[in-house]
């Protein structure tokens, strides 16, 4: 990393919890040959892509598991249970969304949603989509989303790296 950091932050209020749902969608089928870790980082990519008002991120002690956050106006109206039957999944039953859950959801959402321009990269998001073949000084931000009850705090660093030109290895078996 080079240049001078500079960092930010924002406080934010959050919705009213009553008024979101959680719901964990697990994967059913598997096609074959497809790594079961994968399809559910795909899945959980397509839902965050597809509704802008969910917010989703893979369950992280779980291979299968998506944890989904949403207004509960929008899982009544069965969008979600639709596109659960379209992708083979089980839709489980709505529950109480905690700040925790949001922050997880949040913050894979946000960095799905900004990719290809700004890519994670480690503990930076990079600018550019072919930032991996460019040479020299790239623009990147640390994002860190914390929450309590009732408030987001988003804190950006902005900052510049350099990356060493990628190189194809033959490995060492």
């Amino acid at each position: 990393m080079s240049g001078e950091a500079h960092q930010t932050m924002f406080f934010l209020g959050l919705p009213d919890l009553r008024k979101l749902c959680c719901v964990t969608l697990t994967l059913q089928k598997q096609e074959q040959g497809e790594e079961p870790r994968s399809k559910q980082i795909k899945t959980c990519r397509e839902l965050v892509l597809l509704y802008a008002d969910v917010l989703a991120s893979p369950t992280l002690d779980s291979f299968t598991e998506i944890t989904a956050v949403m207004a509960s106006s929008f899982f009544q109206k069965g969008i979600l249970q639709l596109f659960g039957r379209t992708c083979s999944l089980q839709v489980g039953s709505p529950h109480c969304v905690f700040p925790g859950i949001i922050q997880a959801c949040l913050s894979y959402s946000l960095i799905t949603r900004l990719a290809p321009r700004w890519n994670k990269a480690g503990l930076y998001l990079i600018s550019g989509k072919d930032f991996l073949t460019e040479a020299g000084r790239l623009n990147a931000v640390s994002l860190e989303l914390s929450t309590t009850e009732g408030q987001l705090c988003i804190s950006i660093e902005a900052s510049a790296v350099r990356l060493p030109p990628p190189t194809v290895r033959k490995p060492n078996y």
